[in-house]
């Protein structure tokens, strides 16, 4: 499906690559000791490849479904395990590095301390700096070259109640959603010349379900009616935090795309919607 009828392929400019980015979304259940059929299929595909160090595989969030990693004792830790084991083997060779970022499904095992148990086990098993950002903070910036910024944003940090999260902030220099933006302001500054990549689990854009885009099938569930109801309070209720009408999220969407006008090479990677989108808009 394409927005414009003159759409037409483009070709890549006769360039050297400098950075391969493979961007991963929402991973977060395959079958018990087995990979989900994307991850396969992203998994022959590294192995194909002549992969440099210089390569980044991203997972971006949602990486544990239904509800993050719980403590080892609880009934669904071994299928919660199980779900981040498909994506640590699927770079399994990969020269490059990987990194996992948060989505909201991975704050739902106890908030702060889920979080932090997940990049416990992803570090203890691909490295230090796999997981990010760090500690339940919000943000973390690398420098990938010297024309490319990556800027790590845990969004859910953001959206989350921080009344059932009072210990929230106690490892992170950004302690308020004030100083956060003044954060990625002056990274913003500071990486003006550069291809900027801002990685997050929740999307800007979206014509997806979560930013009130439904399928015709939705319509139907879980009855006639019902389905179009359900539909039609969600998209214009921001009742849930995870859709763009949240007034939280909205907000936050428009502050970041209003600071990134000042650069002019910028790039969101995002997962969340269940599906592949390319979309260009307000220069990003």
């Amino acid at each position: 499906q394409y927005a414009e009828d003159d759409f037409s392929n483009q070709s890549l400019p006769d360039k050297p690559i400098d950075n391969v980015f493979y961007l991963v979304g929402d991973a977060g259940k395959s079958p018990i000791n087995g990979y989900s059929d994307a991850l396969m299929a992203f998994k022959r595909h590294l192995a194909a490849q002549d992969n440099s160090e210089e390569n980044y595989t991203i997972y971006l969030g949602d990486n544990i479904y239904p509800a993050g990693l719980p403590k080892k004792e609880h009934k669904n830790r071994d299928e919660a395990e199980n779900a981040l084991n498909a994506q640590i083997g699927s770079v399994e060779g990969f020269n490059g590095k990987t990194i996992f970022i948060p989505g909201n499904h991975d704050w739902y095992a106890d908030g702060l301390k889920g979080v932090k148990r997940q990049e416990k086990y992803i570090e203890k098993a691909l490295g230090k700096n796999t997981f990010q950002p760090e500690n339940g903070c919000p943000l973390e910036s690398i420098d990938v070259s010297e024309d490319i910024q990556l800027i790590v944003i845990d969004t859910q940090w953001y959206l989350e109640n921080w009344n059932k999260n009072p210990t929230i902030n106690d490892e992170c220099e950004i302690k308020t959603r004030e100083r956060f933006f003044e954060e990625i302001e002056g990274e913003l500054k500071k990486a003006q010349n550069k291809t900027i990549v801002f990685a997050m689990h929740h999307p800007m854009y979206t014509n997806g379900s979560h930013g009130g885009k439904y399928s015709f099938k939705s319509h139907f569930k879980p009855l006639p009616f019902f389905g179009s109801l359900k539909n039609l309070i969600r998209k214009t209720s921001g009742i849930t935090n995870t859709d763009i009408q949240n007034k939280r999220y909205n907000a936050f969407k428009k502050h970041i795309i209003t600071l990134s006008q000042e650069n002019k090479k910028t790039i969101f990677i995002s997962g969340h919607d269940h599906n592949l989108q390319y979309i260009v808009k307000d220069n990003l």
